[in-house]
C-alpha cells in the first residue's frame, strides 16, 4: 500500500511550539515492594483504577490522581485485573479467575456488588465499554479461537461478531459507534481491520506483509493511529478513518508502541523502547514535533492521559525493581501526594 508524505496541514503550530518549550514535571504516585500497574482514568478525571499484589494477589485498586486515598476494590484471594471505568465512572470492569477461569465481573465504583457477566467454562478478556455505556465488547476464546463478542453490561444478550479461526483482538469503538477497528492474524500477519458496530462488512484498512497493531481511533473519529514494523522497525503511523492516507509519524532508532490520542487530538503519546531504556514520548499529528517527555534510563510503559488532557499516567521500574504507577504533568505540576512509606510526595526530576 501507497505510503503518504506527512500533511503538515493537519498539525496546530500552537500545541507545537507548546510542545517543544514544556519541560514536564513528573511525579511518583506508589512505592511499594510490588507491581503496580495499568492504571486507567475514570472519565469524570476524578480517580485512577489499577491492578496491584500488595496484599498477596492482583488486585484492583483505586485512588486519587495525586496519590492519596488508595482504596482496595476487588479483596478477593483470585487474581484481578484489566479494569475499566464505565462512561459514567459509576462502575468498573474488570477479569477475575475466581471461578476457575477468565470471566469479565463488574462492580460499582467503591467496589461494591461484583457480579460475574459471562459465567462461561473458557476464558473471557479485554472488556471495552460503548462510549454510550449501553454495550461491552470483548474477546473469548470459547469458539475455539480468540473471537470478538458484545454484550450488554448486565452480561445478557452475549454475541459473537467475529468468526474467523484467527486471532481478533485490540478492538476500539468509534467516538460516534458505528463502528469498530480490531487486529486480526486471519490473513497470515497481524492487520488492522474494520466493520460496523454490529460486526456486518468487515474489511482490511491495511494490507502488507508487515505487522500492524496498536489501533486507536482520534477522539473526532476522523483519524486511526496504529504501530507497524513494515520499514524494519516499530514505528507510529496515522491513517484516515478509511484507511487511506497512511503516513508514518516517527523516524527514531527506537522501537514505538502503544499510541494514545491526546483529549483534543492534537497530540499522540506513545512508549520509545531503546537500548538503555524506554521512555514516554508525545508527537503532533503531522508528525513535525516529536518530543521525550521522561528520561531514557529506566523503563516506562502504558501511558493514559488525563480526561482535561493535562497529565498522563504511566507504569515505571528502575534498576530491575517493581513497576510503580507516575504522574507527569505535561505544563506544570500541582501539589502531589504520594501513597507509601513516607507519605510525602516524589517528584522526579
Amino acid at each position: 500500500m501507497k505510503e503518504y508524505p506527512v500533511d503538515a496541514s493537519v498539525t496546530d503550530s500552537t500545541i507545537t511550539d507548546r510542545i517543544s518549550k514544556t519541560t514536564p514535571v513528573v511525579v511518583q504516585l506508589t512505592e511499594t515492594d510490588t507491581d503496580e500497574e495499568n492504571p486507567v482514568w475514570s472519565p469524570d478525571g476524578t480517580r485512577l483504577a489499577f491492578e496491584s499484589s500488595r496484599d498477596g494477589n492482583k488486585e484492583i485498586y483505586a485512588m486519587d490522581p495525586d496519590g492519596g486515598e488508595v482504596k482496595n476494590l476487588t479483596r478477593n484471594p483470585a487474581n484481578d485485573d484489566d479494569p475499566i471505568w464505565s462512561p459514567d465512572s459509576r462502575r468498573l470492569l474488570f477479569v477475575s479467575n475466581r471461578d476457575g477461569n477468565k470471566e469479565i465481573y463488574a462492580m460499582e465504583s467503591d467496589g461494591t456488588n461484583p457480579r460475574n457477566l459471562t459465567q462461561n467454562a473458557s476464558n473471557d478478556r479485554w472488556p471495552v465499554w460503548s462510549f454510550d455505556g449501553q454495550l461491552v465488547m470483548f474477546i473469548s476464546d470459547r469458539s475455539g479461537s480468540w473471537d470478538l463478542y458484545n454484550m450488554k453490561p448486565d452480561g445478557s444478550g452475549q454475541r459473537r461478531i467475529t468468526t474467523t479461526p484467527a486471532v481478533e483482538d485490540n478492538q476500539k469503538w468509534s467516538p460516534d459507534m458505528k463502528r469498530v477497528i480490531f487486529v486480526s492474524n486471519v490473513s497470515g500477519n497481524n492487520e488492522i481491520y474494520i466493520m460496523d458496530g454490529q460486526g456486518s462488512t468487515p474489511r482490511a484498512l491495511t494490507s502488507n506483509t508487515a505487522d500492524d497493531t496498536c489501533p486507536n481511533w482520534s477522539p473526532n473519529g476522523k483519524y486511526i493511529t496504529f504501530v507497524s514494523n513494515r520499514t524494519g522497525n516499530w514505528e507510529l503511523y496515522v491513517m484516515d478513518a478509511d484507511g487511506s492516507n497512511q503516513r508514518r509519524l516517527t523516524r527514531t532508532p527506537e522501537e514505538e508502541d502503544s499510541p494514545r490520542w491526546s483529549p483534543d487530538g492534537k497530540m499522540i503519546a506513545f512508549v520509545s523502547k531503546g537500548e538503555k531504556g524506554s521512555f514516554i514520548s508525545v508527537v503532533d499529528l503531522a508528525g513535525r514535533i516529536q518530543k521525550a517527555m521522561t528520561d531514557t534510563l529506566s523503563e516506562k510503559e502504558l501511558p493514559s492521559w488525563s480526561p482535561d488532557g493535562s497529565r498522563i499516567s504511566f507504569i515505571g521500574k528502575e534498576n530491575g525493581g517493581p513497576w510503580q504507577i507516575y504522574l507527569m504533568h505535561l505544563w506544570g505540576v500541582q501539589q502531589v501526594k504520594r501513597e507509601g512509606r513516607s507519605g510525602a510526595g516524589s517528584i522526579i526530576p
